[in-house]
């Protein structure tokens, strides 16, 4: 999509007879359908294949090979990180040989924006802690059959300031960009350009995203809603270029299911004859991230005593980590339990005066070696973990995962019965079952968290980070 110096959306149909605006500097034509679905509020959120043409630090997010194929642009985008080395990133725009997609007609709603202009990018991200890294180099030409190749390069960064905030900056066109023609006439000027971004996640299913361009002067702001493997979102794209005002909206969706994702965005833009985009993409090869590494809950537990031993942990593993693998259970699983036992809250006391990240029972906490005061009321328990080991975080989650190991045990590694009678008691679960309704219930809120974490990476990153945040206090 071209934005002219005024802001304002054009296709190349409507401009390639109209070279009377040739040598006018503007931005860089805007790519990809998620990105613009968010109403280009897309800089500190990137987070797949097409992360370059937004900000390349995005791809440092990836933890798998990454493809997408944007049929409404002609872009296509793959990505893949190399452990330890970073992620790498190519990224090839305007493969159409029309002004949509496959065939120019009036009955193919979804529409391409950029006939006409290439661009070839290569693209390396790395992450460093809380803080990522990108840049890009690439090569770009006019849509014009006489036009020269230019160079041009695009740094980006995000940070991650908490597992709820992260910002972002995207620096494009470092040095600016003119593209000629064989006799040197310039087709086209590209400004640098500077934007900074914000996506806050207030509630677990809720992100807003916001992008400030600083050069051409803009705002844009999104809100998406995710439910499991959907997620929707509405924004609003704001322009203030030259003293002029535009202002344009947008909706969209995403599916990501089985490692395969669509894409789409309808622009409510009155000068575009094409409003629907649409992308597909997958991912492919093995996680590179050490938290997603799942070890067998079905494996014999390794600690199915009722007292916990303290075997040497390695230092250069996350607390969660080491736990996880010290008591044999995967990473969504243990945060799927943890989520529906207390939603994280180290310091959650339950109705029937069950405690702390796993929610345990005073006398439960004691048999597994835990210090829990006598209390006259047990709803009411002093919160301090010196005093009450149920609201020492790493106490309390050993504690639970030790007794969940005795319950696989008890129920001969079935983790159906096991989950049921942790929530109800092993006293109300038959070692063949069945289970009781509320056990069920709960057995189905687990499994179905255990789901999203494994279909949405980034539910799984940030409620990982929330517990390693609780452990490290």
């Amino acid at each position: 999509m071209f934005t002219g110096s005024q802001g304002v959306s054009t296709t190349f149909a409507e401009t390639k007879n109209d070279q009377s605006n040739i040598g006018i500097p503007e931005p860089r034509p805007v790519i990809g359908t998620r990105g613009i679905g968010l109403s280009r509020a897309y800089i500190s959120s990137a987070d797949d294949a097409t992360s370059p043409l937004w900000n390349p630090a995005g791809l440092a997010s990836l933890d798998q090979g990454n493809l997408i194929y944007d049929l409404s642009q002609g872009a296509l985008s793959i990505a893949y990180p190399v452990k330890v080395i970073g992620t790498f990133g190519i990224n090839l725009l305007d493969f159409n040989n029309a002004d949509r997609f496959l065939i120019d007609h009036n009955s193919n709603p979804i529409g391409t924006f950029e006939y006409g202009y290439n661009q070839a990018l290569l693209s390396y991200a790395r992450k460093f802690g809380t803080i990522q890294l990108g840049v890009s180099t690439g090569f770009s030409r006019a849509p014009y059959e006489n036009s020269l190749w230019a160079q041009n390069y695009d740094v980006g960064a995000l940070i991650t300031l908490s597992p709820n905030a992260l910002v972002g900056m995207q620096f494009r066109d470092i040095s600016g960009v003119s593209i000629r023609d064989q006799n040197g006439v310039i087709l086209n000027t590209f400004n640098s350009q500077l934007a900074f971004g914000t996506t806050l996640i207030p509630l677990q299913q809720v992100k807003w995203h916001a992008c400030y361009n600083v050069t051409s002067p803009g705002f844009g702001t999104s809100v998406e809603f995710i439910t499991g493997i959907l997620s929707a979102n509405v924004g609003s794209h704001f322009v203030f270029d030259s003293g002029e005002y535009a202002h344009s909206w947008s909706m969209g969706f995403s599916l990501n299911k089985w490692g395969k994702q669509t894409y789409y965005a309808y622009l409510n833009q009155g000068n575009l004859n094409h409003k629907h985009l649409l992308s597909f993409g997958f991912t492919f090869g093995e996680s590179t991230q050490e938290y997603t590494k799942e070890t067998s809950i079905h494996q014999t537990p390794t600690n199915t005593t009722h007292h916990k031993t303290e075997p040497k942990q390695k230092s250069s593993k996350k607390a969660s980590i080491q736990i996880a693998e010290k008591y044999n259970i995967s990473i969504e699983l243990m945060l799927a339990i943890i989520y529906v036992e207390s939603k994280f809250n180290p310091i959650a006391v339950s109705k029937t005066g069950a405690g702390g990240l796993m929610q345990i029972l005073p006398a439960t906490a004691r048999e597994y070696g835990l210090r829990v005061p006598h209390y006259t009321n047990k709803t009411k328990p002093n919160i301090d973990g010196k005093v009450d080991e149920r609201f020492d975080a790493k106490k309390n989650l050993e504690a639970g995962l030790t007794y969940f190991n005795y319950l696989l045990e008890r129920y001969q590694n079935n983790q159906t019965l096991a989950l049921g009678a942790y929530n109800v008691g092993p006293g109300r679960v038959k070692i063949k079952g069945p289970l009781p309704s509320r056990g069920k219930i709960y057995v189905d809120k687990v499994l179905a968290r255990q789901k999203i974490y494994r279909d949405d990476k980034s539910a799984l990153e940030t409620d990982f980070s929330r517990l390693e945040i609780i452990l490290n206090r």
